[in-house]
């Protein structure tokens, strides 16, 4: 697939040693468009069929993007030389020694000579996990810190090692074309179902009448109303669902009500694909860091009288092979 786009100077010395970046040797417009052709030649082989499927949005910033670093180490034997960084790109558990990451932020690559002199300076049997975070409180390296960023004027907290988008540059897009597919004449109503600190939910409540975050983490559940008490938001509710029965607290019409997914890598799972059937919103916005487990979790919706409306990649990870999909569904 890559062999029709031309090549350019990768600007990290590790390319393509280290495992992290897979495109550096690539133009970034080339990137753009190889994953537009991977989401939908990956579409087709589903044979799902969208309406429309749109150009891949492209990141304000292609390197120094990434606000999160998560550097690998080994044991720690004492001889300052130790590889700490990420696994090599032949596969296997090498690591490859990584002093500075271009795709990272600014700060946090400041920061990373003295983490990695601290790591080195550890007794150490085990390998272990580095945690490198910009955030507005600095870079943070605890990852039980409570910790703060501002998107949109917006401001949420979240703890430093769980989940939060970590190319901010690019977070007003994806709320952008979140919202845009949310949004119609009737749909008065939305449900994050995978909620977290409420980003999505907390953002796009201007736009409807009552929204309602749903997430299985009880500490994330409470910060999310935290920051939708900071913010002064009047009309989200955040609940504390459960695998068996996540939608039971909701009461919107289901009519009148749209759907955010955004799970994790590995998808929603038939269990859940299920519960939402039984609920049975109007529309579905489907936003996936994995395409491959998006589209498994589609075909029982297309089953069950939704279609496939529009389909939108957006390059959260820029110089890599992962790309950040949104689906729209509707009931057909």
């Amino acid at each position: 697939m890559e062999e029709d786009f031309a090549n350019v100077e990768p600007r990290c010395p590790l390319f393509p040693r280290c495992g992290g970046c897979q495109y550096q040797h690539m133009a970034y417009g080339d990137q753009l468009a190889l994953k537009l052709r991977r989401i939908g030649e990956l579409f087709a082989e589903f044979s799902l069929e969208p309406k429309v499927l749109l150009p891949t949005v492209p990141s304000p910033l292609t390197y120094g993007y990434r606000t999160k670093l998560t550097p690998h180490y080994g044991r720690i034997r004492g001889s300052g030389e130790e590889p700490i960084g990420f696994l090599a790109a032949e596969g296997g558990r090498r690591i490859v020694d990584v002093p500075q990451c271009p795709i990272a932020a600014e700060e946090i690559n400041l920061a990373l000579p003295a983490c990695r002199k601290r790591i080195r300076s550890m007794a150490t049997r085990r390998g272990g996990t580095a945690l490198l975070r910009r955030t507005d409180n600095g870079v943070v390296e605890d990852p039980r810190a409570l910790v703060r960023e501002t998107v949109r004027e917006k401001i949420f907290h979240f703890i430093a090692g769980e989940f939060f988008q970590n190319n901010s540059a690019i977070l007003p897009d994806l709320l952008g074309c979140v919202r845009s597919m949310a949004t119609a004449p009737g749909i008065d109503f939305l449900v994050d179902a995978y909620c977290g600190v409420g980003l999505f939910s907390l953002s796009l409540a201007d736009h409807f009448q009552e929204v309602a975050g749903i997430e299985i983490c009880r500490e994330s559940v409470r910060l999310a109303r935290l920051n939708g008490t900071i913010q002064g938001v009047k009309n989200s509710q955040f609940l504390a669902g459960t695998a068996e029965d996540i939608f039971a607290a909701v009461n919107f019409p289901a009519n009148r009500t749209a759907l955010l997914l955004d799970p994790p890598r590995s998808g929603c799972g038939r269990a859940f694909i299920d519960q939402l059937l039984r609920f049975r919103p109007r529309r579905i916005v489907y936003v996936s860091c994995g395409p491959e487990a998006q589209v498994r979790d589609l075909r029982p919706l297309l089953s069950n009288g939704y279609a496939i409306w529009t389909v939108q990649p957006l390059d959260l990870f820029p110089q890599t092979q992962h790309i950040e999909n949104i689906v729209l569904l509707e009931q057909s």
